[in-house]
């Protein structure tokens, strides 16, 4: 997060605490080089994808056979069909609340994340991270406040693996129990000292190597204490200064870590079980312990941190800005081996499938160009040609052969191809592409072509039979979904604190205003209207995808239940139908037709059913 700003905000020297070390961050760095190595694999599973599956030693094979380079990369479709089930099954956020009090403010919530979720570009980035997901095995989401204030205040982006570690001992999939999380970013030397102009001469003395500066001339002792963790930081701990310095490119690593702590604090128990952290600031607090309401119990609460280190040494440490308590990344997991917990994809298992039939394509080639010749050692007139020339010309497709008139057995010259072996490697092809259906989950009718399914009912249970492989990754992709639009409800509800705000809500062709922090007068006082910092809401997703290829389906369902609708129901879901539809004003069209079916709206129906009630009042 801070890594994209290109900046770093003046921070109050207060708030720089020293609680971790350079020896606790060179012992987390040292976890690191342990894990297990998992980043080659996926690295070779996403080479798969892009087509790079032929060996150097495949393709020296194919070029002194004089076989051109095979192309049989049956991976990439197969992942791309999974690609596209997730973009045909997209949902929306919605914000919920169990307290029907605050209906109208998980209203309001709903369409502002809405907003966020289109103008953030979540959507592209989570998409990529399923992406991500599929192929490598994990993904990852970045969500931030975006530093430019010319753009969208939010900003939500998809980070390559490859910059993200974190801890293995980790067993939550949101990480929430990891004690840190470190990501590497090589930015360019100058504009590191731009974002840390407070550090600007440690990071040009460790740049040139300490040679422009005497350290122990007692000018500056914190630039003797920094040379001194430098030289530690190679001798004692075995890093060497090519891991953060790249004098050839002219840039630097940085390194993003952000990690938990643990703090003495006091929570507030509720009548209901639940806690909350006790704040002395917070006068509902001070009012409710006043009251006997709650009780007061200490506790120790994980607390958030954020450092910025250049090799050994550490160019600020501060507590975490963000208005939540999570990592600013969110990790989006398709599997996870038992024992190890190394993520991994779908093309993993289906790379073996793949080199056989490279390799049964090579062979194939071969088969079809192999020439058997049996010659006697008078068959050839040698005056004309050599049995060098004579093994060239047949291997081409035409050749001459001069025959000895003289040989002594007229069949002493025969030609023979073996065709009968390359229809069983044909046959070995066939099956091994099926086998790469049957291990990805993945069949032809998912991806739309011919199939030995003679009706629509076994063709559909084909295609429910591949959603069932996938229902784990698909799981996985929805909850990490959840905890990016959980992130994304922290920064709107920090940004709303306090705020008296109107946002647009949108029924139909209909548009109404929910107020945030408005205060009204009552009878007993002023109250404050759809207070934000009082909401219990939390972060679900819509049950009906919202994509048009979903809608479009929905449209063709609904239409055959209207035609079978006896006709006095026709006028009420006619008018819904063609909601679903994407005909220009038809949330206009559809409210005529209600009109003229004298169907009576939900926002009108009340005020109908009070006249009567008025009027037995009045008598």
């Amino acid at each position: 997060m801070i890594l994209d700003t290109g900046r770093v905000d003046t921070v109050d020297m207060a708030d720089i605490a020293s609680d971790i070390s350079v020896e606790a961050y060179s012992g987390i760095c040292r976890d690191i080089r342990n894990q297990p190595k998992w980043r080659l694999d996926s690295d070779t599973d996403c080479d798969y994808y892009d087509g790079a599956q032929t060996s150097v030693e495949v393709i020296r094979r194919l070029k002194e056979a004089g076989i051109p380079p095979q192309d049989s990369n049956l991976i990439k479709p197969t992942i791309n069909a999974v690609l596209g089930i997730e973009a045909r099954s997209r949902t929306d956020y919605k914000i919920t609340s169990d307290d029907e009090q605050q209906a109208e403010i998980a209203e309001g919530l709903s369409a502002k994340i809405k907003e966020v979720e289109a103008e953030s570009r979540a959507d592209r980035a989570m998409s990529d991270a399923y992406s991500s997901m599929i192929r490598a095995g994990v993904g990852w989401v970045e969500v931030s406040r975006e530093f430019d204030p010319l753009r969208y205040p939010y900003r939500v982006r998809e980070i390559h693996r490859n910059e993200i570690w974190w801890d293995w001992t980790s067993k939550e999939p949101d990480l929430s129990d990891a004690r840190y999380l470190r990501r590497d970013k090589w930015v360019d030397r100058a504009q590191a000292a731009r974002m840390f102009p407070e550090q600007q001469a440690l990071i040009g003395n460790s740049w040139n190597g300490w040679n422009n500066l005497d350290v122990y001339d007692g000018a500056d002792t914190g630039m003797a204490r920094a040379y001194e963790i430098e030289q530690a930081w190679g001798q004692t701990w075995g890093h060497s200064q090519e891991d953060y310095l790249n004098r050839n490119s002219g840039m630097v690593r940085l390194s993003e870590l952000w990690y938990r702590h643990f703090e003495d604090a006091y929570v507030l128990v509720l009548p209901d079980g639940k806690a909350i952290e006790y704040r002395e600031d917070n006068p509902y607090h001070e009012a409710a312990l006043s009251a006997g309401l709650v009780h007061v119990q200490r506790s120790m609460l994980p607390r958030m941190r954020v450092a910025i280190w250049l090799g050994p040494h550490k160019l600020m440490d501060v507590p975490s800005p963000l208005p939540h308590r999570d990592f600013p990344y969110v990790p989006f997991w398709c599997f996870r081996k038992d024992r190890s917990r190394v993520p991994y994809g779908l093309i993993r298992d289906m790379r073996g499938p793949q080199d056989q039939i490279l390799d049964l394509d090579i062979l194939l080639y071969e088969v079809l160009n192999s020439v058997k010749v049996e010659v006697d050692n008078d068959a050839l007139d040698l005056s004309q040609n050599t049995y060098q020339e004579v093994a060239h010309n047949i291997s081409s497709l035409r050749s001459m052969t001069v025959l000895n008139a003289q040989r002594r057995n007229a069949g002493g010259f025969k030609v023979t191809r073996e065709h009968a072996l390359a229809a069983q490697v044909f046959q070995l092809v066939e099956e091994r592409k099926h086998r790469i259906e049957a291990v990805s989950g993945v069949y032809r009718a998912m991806l739309g072509a011919s199939t030995q399914a003679a009706s629509g009912v076994a063709i559909n249970n084909l295609v429910e039979q591949g959603s069932t492989v996938l229902a784990e990754p698909n799981d996985n992709f929805r909850y990490a979904r959840r905890l990016v639009g959980q992130q994304l409800l922290a920064f709107i509800k920090y940004d709303l604190l306090g705020r008296q705000t109107a946002i647009a809500v949108k029924r139909g062709n209909k548009q109404r205003t929910v107020y945030f922090n408005r205060e009204v007068m009552t009878h007993s006082g002023p109250v404050i209207e759809n207070d934000i910092e009082t909401a219990q809401v939390r972060v679900v997703l819509e049950d009906i995808p919202a994509t048009p290829s979903f809608r479009a389906q929905q449209l063709q369902a609904f239409t055959q239940i209207v035609q079978a609708a006896p006709p006095a129901y026709q006028a009420v879901l006619y008018p819904a139908m063609l909601e679903l539809s994407d005909v220009p004003n038809r949330h206009e069209l559809a409210d005529q037709l209600r009109r003229a079916g004298g169907v009576v709206e939900e926002d009108q129906q009340a005020p109908v059913m009070r006249q009567p009630f008025q009027a037995a009042t009045q008598q």
